[in-house]
């Protein structure tokens, strides 16, 4: 948002004789004693040298960086005037209200209001192409951009929520676009220089350094909520009016689109966030070629497997597959929960960040070839990439126990083959052997791992279980204090848990 910077001064009470008095008191104390010119300090020219870096960053994108206004015409809500009764002026009843045969009018709708919002765009193609954040123009009914030059034009706006990047498309050529850098390449501690028009304050330049990689961050609720799976983390300093505004390296180069601050008051807490530049330019092919976003989708839930995990998998990085969904490309292609993905399409997997941009950018309908890492041996799957689905936010509800639980787990479970247990859980058909969680204990270590009343132990510690007799038999040789993983089918997916046993 715009802010309005006007600030009331106290009045300035003038005082002319005292200054006349000072200032010949001064000319008499300096007659003969005239200050010479000081000696200008000389930096040492590695200083120099790297004022001239920033100085030629800014000469190249400062051009390329552009103010953004959206403009959102607000309707007032329709008023009623109370009248007498009786009076025709007054046509309206509303039974069962307060007041209830009182009569009403309708009043004029006032006039609409305007609300404004502002932030920053950066030009990536000569012909009139600007990225920007996707919140920046939410809701707007007109886009105003202006350049550096001065030129304002109205854009139309291309949108994808998901991503939270829009393209705007102005109608003007031989502008100045800025080059996108590989962002694949950016690594902690190197030089990030943040562009925009932080509180409306445009043409505003920031330097601080990229201080960490891959953060994942949901930002808002239901279906106004977003999870962004891999942002670049930055000191430079970014505030309201910075978002879709340009991060770039020490060479000018956008490594990314600036999104959001990690603050409690709400301005720069020297932690703030950006979009990578791959995803940007994904997303720019893809809204400028067919105006909207198709991404890949396998339908599983990779994780960073933690250090316990890369030791029983023999993997030094990867991402661990911890759920596989029903009737899905992963599922069909043949992935199971415990996988560690290593390689995807002939690129190594350094995490799972990385694996959903990889997965997210893939085209559907195209077979890709995945290297697993299962049992101490790697494993190539060939899925065919699906599109995604287009919900949001997934729920995650979990149900509480009514009873206290038995075990050493911390879970009481039942038979899956008892026709009244299968229908009061609701059992997918697939599901015939297996330990049935019944209840599980608050505090337990089962609940700890995320266990659930309806989940289906299939496996435990890697030892397959058919029945509760098996479950029972499989805990008793667990280790306290151990980490142990356990697999459970949960409606129509199946997943990786860990359970720390106290």
């Amino acid at each position: 948002m715009q802010f309005t910077r006007w600030q009331k001064r106290a009045p300035r009470a003038v005082v002319i004789p005292v200054v006349f008095a000072l200032g010949a008191v001064a000319a008499i104390g300096l007659r003969g004693n005239a200050v010479q010119p000081s000696t200008p300090v000389q930096p040492p020219a590695q200083a120099i040298s790297m004022q001239n870096s920033f100085e030629q960053v800014a000469d190249k994108l400062r051009p390329s960086v552009v103010f953004i206004q959206s403009r959102q015409n607000v309707k007032s809500p329709v008023m009623f005037q109370q009248g007498a009764d009786g009076d025709d002026g007054f046509p309206f009843q509303f039974p069962g209200m307060p007041g209830n045969g009182q009569r009403f009018r309708m009043m004029p709708p006032a006039y609409p209001h305007k609300a404004v919002a502002s932030g920053s765009g950066v030009i990536v193609r000569g012909d009139g192409y600007i990225v920007t954040n996707d919140h920046v123009v939410d809701g707007a009914d007109k886009v105003t951009v202006r350049l550096q030059d001065g030129r304002e034009f109205v854009g139309q706006v291309h949108r994808d929520f998901k991503s939270d990047l829009a393209l705007i498309k102005i109608p003007a050529s031989g502008l100045p676009a800025a080059e996108m850098a590989d962002s694949d390449k950016v690594k902690i501690g190197q030089w990030a220089v943040a562009f925009g028009s932080p509180f409306g304050l445009s043409d505003t330049m920031t330097v601080g350094v990229v201080s960490s990689l891959h953060r994942q961050e949901e930002i808002g609720q239901g279906n106004d909520g977003r999870f962004y799976s891999s942002l670049i983390q930055t000191d430079a300093s970014i505030n309201p009016g910075n978002s879709g505004g340009p991060l770039v390296d020490i060479y000018g180069r956008i490594i990314g689109i600036n999104v959001a601050i990690e603050s409690p008051s709400g301005t720069n807490a020297g932690i703030g966030f950006a979009i990578p530049a791959n995803t940007a330019k994904y997303i720019v092919d893809q809204l400028i070629t067919k105006g909207s976003v198709t991404r890949g989708y396998l339908g599983l839930v990779p994780v960073m497997p933690t250090y316990d995990e890369k030791q029983r998998y023999g993997v030094t990085e990867g991402a661990l597959v911890r759920v596989v969904s029903d009737d899905t490309p992963a599922q069909r292609a043949g992935f199971q929960v415990g996988d560690v993905i290593v390689r995807y399409n002939g690129k190594p997997v350094t995490d799972d960040a990385a694996l959903r941009d990889m997965v997210a950018r893939s085209q559907p309908g195209t077979r890709v070839d995945v290297v697993v890492k299962r049992n101490g041996s790697e494993h190539t799957l060939t899925p065919t990439i699906g599109a995604a689905p287009t919900e949001k936010v997934a729920d995650n509800d979990s149900p509480a126990a009514k009873e206290t639980p038995r075990g050493k787990l911390g879970v009481q479970v039942g038979s899956v083959s008892d026709p009244d247990v299968r229908q009061q859980f609701n059992l997918n058909a697939g599901v015939k052997e297996g330990a049935l969680v019944v209840n599980v204990v608050p505090g337990s270590p089962a609940q700890d791992a995320g266990l659930q009343a309806g989940d289906v132990i299939i496996r435990l510690n890697d030892q397959p279980i058919h029945d509760a007799a098996r479950l029972t038999e499989v805990s008793k040789g667990l280790k306290d204090g151990s980490t142990v993983p356990v697999v459970v089918r949960r409606g129509s997916q199946t997943l990786l848990l860990q359970i720390n046993l106290e």
